[in-house]
């Protein structure tokens, strides 16, 4: 056998040793004859036949009761599980150094702590007997964050030079950004990698404008109008509540344009969810937001009166009391809201998303429950607060672990798939200044 690959014994593919299936006919490496029987393609099939026919006598055939069952009713589409081979030990090593190498570097090898972070999940995320790969170069990386930084930089500091310079900036930004953001996309899937069959974003320029335009007015017109008329806050307030309120909307588009575009090789998926079915968790979240801060207000006041009762003394009129309180409530409002609320959008948007995106003969199945991942988002926030932040990275992983457990692929098998054309290599700005910008783009 050659030191650095090894021949599939059903079709004669060679593959690379780290391969355990063979990346044309799905054969094991490690298959048994009678394995091997069952990959075979037809023409190799045909072919041993052959070369059986002239050196041994003919055969009657025999009938396999079992063959006639199952070409009769026929075998239901194979559910392959998500798991994930990880673990947080694993990974708080991988994480702490990444931290002291970045500190010590002064952030540059953060773009080298990225691709070490990527590959250890890809490559312990495991579907079907294979791993996933992520294959990003961290040179790109850096070059696209020192993009980044000075964009960063240009629209921190812009109307501290002039507003006309301001003004250039964040047209600048609303133009280029959209590009950036869908090259983020696209750099993303196109060196991640399963089977040795990469991923790959097909949107268009025209549809990064419209999903992104919107988002970035939430970001960048405060900034502007905060610039422009700095005495006229009424203006900025109602800007402010317009673009907060929108951005279920926003989201949803978003969300559609990213899912719509997803391909596996040559492979394009499809994405049925409407936007009115993002919407809906933000509808109830805001109606549970509504319903809290009602409760809040009237245990606030009921709070007052029993106070009240017990000392024999005016509560209200102890501004001091009143001040302390009410921030002590406002407090617990808005922390229970993160709380519930933010799980709750999660699990929803995840499980819509994901169960209305199909692949040419594979369904994708999510099935979080939003009470279990309350409690695991609960005990993960409490302990990464007791540990002083050194539970995060056993918060990722559990987390992490958690979604693809309620994960699942549905599919007769792999051999519809096939490599798609080597794609144009793409910059990797987009993909850092996602980072950096803080804007979810993750796959």
């Amino acid at each position: 056998m050659p030191n650095d690959d090894w021949k599939c014994a059903a079709c004669g593919q060679s593959n690379n040793l780290d391969s355990h299936y063979c990346l044309v006919c799905l054969c094991p490496a490690d298959a048994s004859p009678e394995q091997v029987a069952q990959f075979l393609r037809p023409d190799t099939l045909e072919a041993t036949t052959n070369d059986s026919s002239q050196n041994s006598p003919p055969m009657t055939p025999v009938a396999d009761p079992a063959a006639e069952q199952e070409a009769t009713n026929p075998a239901p589409s194979n559910i392959h599980r998500f798991h994930f081979t990880g673990s947080g030990a694993e990974y708080f090593k991988i994480w702490i150094v990444n931290l002291c190498l970045t500190l010590a570097t002064l952030g540059i090898y953060s773009a080298w702590a990225k691709v070490r972070r990527l590959q250890y999940f890809d490559r312990n995320t495991q579907i079907a007997g294979a791993v996933m790969n992520f294959h990003g170069n961290p040179m790109a990386i850096l070059k696209g964050r020192l993009i980044a930084v000075l964009l960063l930089v240009a629209y921190h500091y812009a109307f501290g030079f002039s507003k006309i310079f301001g003004v250039v900036v964040i047209s600048v930004l609303f133009v280029i950004m959209p590009w950036l953001l869908r090259n983020a996309l696209r750099f993303r899937l196109r060196n991640t990698s399963y089977r040795g069959v990469r991923f790959d974003f097909t949107g268009h320029l025209s549809g990064a404008y419209v999903s992104y335009a919107p988002l970035l007015a939430i970001f960048l017109l405060p900034a502007l109008a905060g610039a422009l008329f700095p005495e006229e806050p009424i203006v900025l307030g109602s800007m402010l509540i317009v673009l907060y309120l929108s951005w279920p909307i926003i989201h949803a588009s978003m969300k559609r344009f990213q899912q719509s575009y997803l391909a596996y090789g040559d492979q394009p998926a499809s994405y049925s969810g409407s936007i009115f079915s993002l919407i809906k968790p933000y509808l109830v979240s805001f109606g549970f937001g509504i319903g809290l801060l009602i409760g809040m207000f009237i245990l606030f006041f009921v709070s007052i009166g029993i106070l009240s009762a017990i000392f024999h003394k005016d509560v209200n009129t102890s501004t001091t009391w009143m001040m302390v309180s009410g921030f002590g409530f406002g407090l617990l409002c808005a922390y229970t809201m993160y709380l519930i609320a933010g799980p709750f959008l999660q699990v929803r948007i995840w499980n819509l998303v994901w169960n209305n995106t199909q692949f040419p003969g594979f369904t994708i199945r999510s099935e979080l429950k939003f009470g279990s991942f309350l409690w695991l988002q609960t005990i993960n926030l409490v302990l990464t607060l007791l540990t002083l932040g050194l539970y995060r990275p056993f918060a990722v992983i559990r987390t992490y672990q958690y979604r693809l457990a309620h994960m699942s692929l549905t599919g007769s098998s792999f051999d519809l798939v096939t490599q798609s054309h080597h794609a144009q290599s793409v910059a990797a700005s987009g993909d850092s200044a996602a980072d950096l910008f803080d804007i979810d783009l993750s796959f």
